[in-house]
């Protein structure tokens, strides 16, 4: 067994009773667990019933236990996708950004020391993320809880099918544009 993992129909057989146990598992060392100490003693124990080639195969064999990783890795991907997922990461920064623009260009024009942006536009990006931190600590408490408020919001809905990875096009279709 080398190269890339195939399995008969048997083998599947044996395989797919745990199915469930490896896609529910929380982390790679539980998908793995699930793999050796499971799947892994249930195909050593139908090779030897059946007499198959690798029927003399050490438990701790790395090949079998690669291919089988593999396998089970490129066939029981997890169905949930990141849109049903309820822990979307949202950058505070990208928020802020939005909801203050104005603010974050002055700040932006102040830093790179012009009067209007467009005049230096590789120094306007090296400063862009300073520009917003700034903006960021100069809020008010009010506007810090609506920026919070936001980025819940945006996290609860996630991202839309055609603007992946775009935040600002959620927040203009939740607070009408900024």
């Amino acid at each position: 067994m080398t190269g890339n993992p195939t399995y008969g129909k048997d083998d599947k057989k044996v395989i797919k009773v745990h199915k469930k146990a490896y896609q529910e598992a929380r982390d790679m060392a539980g998908r793995n667990g699930v793999v050796q100490n499971l799947i892994l003693l249930d195909l050593l124990a139908f090779y030897k019933r059946t007499n198959h080639p690798c029927a003399n195969a050490v438990k701790g064999d790395v090949g079998i236990v690669k291919e089988l990783k593999e396998w089970t890795s490129n066939n029981w991907r997890k169905t949930a996708t990141a849109k049903d997922s309820n822990d979307m990461k949202v950058n505070i920064s990208v928020i802020v950004e939005c909801m203050f623009q104005d603010r974050v260009d002055e700040t932006l024009c102040d830093l790179v020391g012009v009067e209007e942006l467009g005049q230096d536009p590789q120094r306007e990006f090296q400063l862009r993320n300073r520009a917003i931190k700034m903006v960021r600590k100069s809020l008010s408490p009010e506007e810090m809880v609506s920026v919070n408020a936001n980025k819940a919001q945006v996290a609860a809905a996630g991202n839309p099918a055609e603007k992946q990875h775009t935040y600002i096009h959620l927040l203009s279709t939740i607070h009408g544009g900024y």
